[in-house]
Formats: C-alpha cells, sequence, structure tokens
C-alpha cells in the first residue's frame, strides 16, 4: 500500500466518522460491513490498519480495487459508495463543467459594452484558456477543467486566445480548421473555478443517498 492511496483513504474516513454505524455489531465476518467498521473508527487503536482487525480487510480491498473489482457494499450501513471513472471532482456549487476543448475566460462586461462585444468590451481576470486541454502540453486533453458560473458574454478572435505566440500544435487543429483563418469564440463567465485532474481512478461516497464526497485512488 502506497502512501498515496493511504491519503486517499483517509479522506474517507472523516467522511464515514460523521455518519452513524448502528446495527453494525453483527456484520464483523461480513467483507463490506468491515470496510465500514474499519474506515468509520480511526481513532481505534491502530486505526483502519490495524494489522489484526482490519489489516486483511483492507488489504483485500486494495486488490479489489487494483484489479477492477471495486469496492464492497455494506446492507447494514447507510454509507453506500460508487465507482466512477473520472480524473476531475464534481464542480462546486454554483458552476458547472465547460466542454472539453472550449475556450473560456473569467471577467466582467465593460459598462455600455453588448455582451458579444469584442474582446476590449471585457474587463477579464487573466488569461482565456481551453477546458480540459493543457496549453503548455501542445493543447492536449488532459489539462484542468474549468467549472463555470453565470456566462457574461462571448468575442471572437483570430490566433492564439491565451496569447502565447508559441503554442502553435493547434494549428493543424482538432476542429479541422486551427487559426488558418477560423477564428475562436471564447466564452466569459463571471467566475470559474479550476479543477487539476486526478487519477481517473475513483469513488462516490453517498450517505442515505446523498453524495458527500469523491475519492482518487
Amino acid at each position: 500500500m502506497t502512501m498515496k492511496n493511504s491519503g486517499r483513504l483517509m479522506l474517507l474516513v472523516s467522511v464515514l466518522a460523521l455518519g452513524g454505524h448502528a446495527n453494525m455489531a453483527r456484520a464483523d465476518d461480513d467483507y463490506g460491513c468491515r470496510i465500514v467498521i474499519c474506515l468509520g473508527n480511526p481513532s481505534s487503536k491502530g486505526g483502519p490498519w490495524a494489522p489484526d482487525s482490519c489489516g486483511p480487510a483492507m488489504d483485500h480491498l486494495m486488490s479489489d480495487l487494483r484489479h477492477g473489482r471495486g469496492w464492497p457494499q455494506c446492507k447494514d450501513s447507510d454509507m453506500t459508495v460508487r465507482q466512477n471513472n473520472t480524473p476531475y471532482d464534481p464542480c462546486p456549487a454554483g458552476t458547472a463543467a465547460a466542454a472539453a476543448g472550449v475556450w473560456v475566460a473569467e471577467g466582467q462586461r465593460k459598462a455600455g459594452a453588448h455582451s458579444y462585444s469584442g474582446m476590449e468590451g471585457f474587463a477579464l481576470v487573466g488569461n482565456p484558456r481551453p477546458s480540459v486541454a493543457d496549453i503548455n502540453s501542445g493543447y492536449e486533453y488532459d489539462g484542468p477543467q474549468a467549472c463555470v458560473g453565470s456566462k457574461v458574454g462571448a468575442y471572437q478572435l483570430y490566433g492564439d486566445p491565451s496569447g502565447d505566440a508559441s503554442a502553435v500544435s493547434w494549428r493543424n487543429g482538432r476542429d479541422g480548421g486551427g487559426y488558418d483563418g477560423d477564428p475562436v469564440t471564447v466564452t466569459v463567465y463571471d467566475h470559474i473555478v479550476w479543477q487539476q485532474p486526478q487519477s481517473p481512478n475513483a469513488v462516490d461516497v453517498y450517505e442515505a443517498g446523498q453524495f458527500q464526497t469523491r475519492i482518487h485512488y
């Protein structure tokens, strides 16, 4: 077990510790419930990795995850987990994920400017960039994801919207035209949160059917 995996699972520990675990006394022999008990009691002697009481179950869990067998469930607990396959966390409340490759910028429309004014009609915060595309590696689709707020407006321009003259690898582009004559649309939002990519191996934790957190492992 790696330090990274341990850190990911400790996040789940803190979530499970908030939920009730009544009616668990009869679950000692059940693998799924044993995982919930171990993760739900981090203050017990040895914590969730205690070699005698929890070590074998936790090793079993990591083996299952590595081999794609999924996360075990416990019918006696209101905590459930569902496997996911995404490198990004859910967007914060009030934002939504922008589509991959769409250029976005954070800012406000200047007084008197129309919603589809040119770039000069907006006061931007930082430079535009494409969602889920890494400017520093030739616009490969493995960069941060933009979680956007309310739309302020949009503008079009020719060339590289990021202002990086050295970023020319998109010229033969994914849109069939790139910068050889096609304008690029930049949509401006009042707020943008950038989600960094993580491991695509993830589980979503629910309590009583309500989403709590996503854990990447």
